[in-house]
């Protein structure tokens, strides 16, 4: 082509491109053909694999099920916790007919109630509905055999079933709060469940769900794929299924008949850590945990600080005989019932009246004055020192979750009279189990020991790893803890806390009646109290430190008439259960060998 003087292209002309930008385009079409044929050769040759796992995800898509979770057992391989095998139903809305009619059939096997059943078919109806251009819907997770039953026998079309595991807990609200329990998808929600939820979470499977050219489910296949190799682990508790039963028990009754609120107990060997029990009221069934409220789900034992009151007495008491400042003999002057210090005036409960009594009585009659008086010999910062060492205002690193560190202070935070409220059980809180476990070092000798809950894991009948005691740091010389050993022992025997003794059995402890504090009027109430009574038995060779707290008790609200007896009633049978002989228990042995000696021969045997 040419132009012409117009400036137009004449017809015929021949047209003259840049030689480089042919050689360029060229080039790039060269490389691009390289690259699309070496790709070629890469997936025909040598990703056969990958082309055919490539087809698959085209061919199916897949829904996520779940296998068991670890069995969760007490210490003597008692089920707390198991995994049931359960089918789940569901439905391909594209083969289910009409929706109306597919609701009602699946509504009439799923309930027999027919109020529930045209509510439930009324709400299947409009779930059909909504999608019906879909191929795949689930019905109903993890059904009860029953309803399994009845849907299977309707012969729904475009209905089918799939197995998945459903938690259950065989002692139903035995021991909740500590157990938890794990929601739909098999994830702990609470306690156990949720604290060793990565050792106990059970396997992860994918059932296989057919799709069509449009990338659409069509139906689903019953072989499951595995997306985990490894078994879950059990669990091994340190908690005895027996204690458990008993001290629920013991404070059920004693918080019914009391009218409180609730209350916590705790058995545990002071000498290793290992809880045996932790008792709450109010508790909840795990296995119908949405009938609840939140709150019910929550260790008070773990995770409630309160202000522990009298109990508190014996921790300052043994730091001054720790320190030299008291001896047990040595008279404290009680001030006859008031006493006026930093700008307040501190009485005796029951308006009691003391004027000079030793150091053990202080103890033995909770004498608030007396508890102040030890106070003030120790001082701000050797009394901070020492309840520091006994773990208060720390975590004690109890296996479960939401532990509270509780409360204590640094003494640049006290007013002029944290010191005399200190002393006696105010301004400070504590968890029950931080007193279990400072009471557990008057009980082992003098050493702070670390509760735990774990005994062993466990994976396919065998235990994998075993959990011991902790070496724990001395707190108290082993005369600080035989005097005040001797000190509680005559709380019991003489004492406030005279309810809480144990047939056969001495008996060391102390009493508590905290006032609660009102955080709505900010000051302490006249009406709400925490009864309290922590103790230990044989008292000269410990074998469990018991704590029992009963909050807000109608009438009667003092600790050795509220919470004594319920001590005494679970230390007398946890006894019995542990086979502890008492003073006076006659114990026979028998030779069962010589006595099955004649059952042994044929001749002598006689059929029955």
């Amino acid at each position: 082509m040419q132009k012409n003087n117009t400036g137009r292209i004449r017809a015929g002309a021949p047209l003259h491109l840049p030689l480089g930008r042919i050689r360029f385009v060229g080039f790039m079409f060269m490389i691009l053909f390289v690259m699309v044929m070496g790709r070629l050769a890469q997936l025909m040759i040598f990703s056969e694999g990958k082309v055919a796992e490539y087809a698959q995800r085209q061919k199916f898509a897949s829904h996520e099920l779940h296998h068991p979770r670890g069995v969760i057992y007490d210490r003597n391989m008692n089920e707390l916790a198991l995994s049931l095998r359960m089918k789940s139903i569901y439905i391909n809305p594209q083969k289910a007919g009409i929706p109306k009619s597919a609701a009602w059939a699946l509504a009439s096997g799923m309930t027999t109630s027919a109020g529930k059943t045209k509510q439930l078919a009324k709400k299947l109806n409009a779930k059909l509905e909504k999608n019906r251009d879909k191929y795949f819907m689930w019905v109903q997770r993890k059904s009860e055999p029953q309803v399994y039953a009845q849907v299977k026998k309707a012969g729904i079309p475009g209905v089918g079933f799939v197995d998945e595991y459903k938690r259950f807990y065989p002692k139903m609200d035995i021991a909740s709060k500590i157990i938890g329990f794990s929601g739909m998808d098999n994830q702990g929600l609470s306690g156990l469940e949720y604290y060793y939820d990565r050792q106990i979470q059970g396997v992860h499977s994918k059932s296989r769900v057919r799709k069509d050219a449009l990338g659409r489910a069509v139906d689903t296949l019953q072989n499951l794929e595995a997306s985990e190799t490894y078994a879950p682990f059990d669990l091994i508790l340190t908690i005895d299924e027996r204690i458990q039963y008993v001290a629920e028990r013991a404070l059920e009754r004693k918080v019914k008949a009391s009218g409180a609120k609730g209350g916590v107990a705790i058995v545990m060997d002071p000498h290793d850590g290992e809880i045996l029990a932790i008792a709450e009221q109010p508790r909840f069934n795990p296995n119908h945990f949405s009938n609840y409220n939140p709150n019910h789900f929550k260790s008070h034992a773990i995770s409630m600080p309160v202000e522990p009151g009298s109990t508190f007495k014996v921790f300052v008491a043994a730091s001054a005989i720790e320190v030299g400042e008291l001896r047990p003999r040595q008279l404290i002057n009680c001030e006859n019932g008031h006493y006026a210090t930093g700008g307040k005036t501190f009485k005796e409960a029951h308006n009691r009246k003391f004027g000079l009594i030793p150091l053990s009585e202080v103890i033995a009659k909770s004498s608030n004055i007396g508890a102040i008086k030890i106070g003030e010999k120790m001082g701000r910062e050797r009394l901070y020192q020492y309840l520091s060492r006994f773990g208060f205002g720390v975590r004690t690193g109890v296996d479960l979750p939401g532990e509270s560190p509780g409360t204590l202070r640094e003494t640049s935070r006290w007013s002029q009279v944290s010191l005399p409220s200190i002393s006696f059980g105010q301004e400070v809180a504590a968890t029950p189990i931080q007193m279990a476990v400072g009471f557990s070092v008057f009980a082992n000798g003098g050493i702070l020991v670390k509760p735990r809950i774990l005994k062993a894991l466990m994976q396919d009948g065998k235990v994998l790893k075993a959990y011991g005691k902790e070496q724990g740091k001395r707190v108290l010389s082993k005369s600080t803890v035989d005097t005040m050993v001797d000190m509680m022992t005559q709380v019991v025997d003489h004492g406030t806390g005279k309810q809480a003794s144990v047939a056969g059995f001495k008996v060391a402890g102390k009493t508590g009646t905290a006032q609660v504090f009102d955080n709505k009027s900010g000051a302490y109430s006249q009406e709400h109290y925490l009864s309290s009574f922590i103790g230990f038995f044989p008292a000269q060779d410990p074998a469990l430190v018991i704590l029992v707290m009963i909050d807000s008790p109608d009438g009667v609200v003092w600790g050795g008439a509220v919470a004594g007896p319920v001590f005494s009633e679970i230390a007398s049978r946890s006894a019995r259960i542990l086979r502890m002989p008492g003073v006076g228990t006659e114990v026979y042995e028998a030779d069962w060998s010589a006595m099955t000696a004649g059952f042994s021969g044929g001749a002598d045997r006689e059929e029955i």
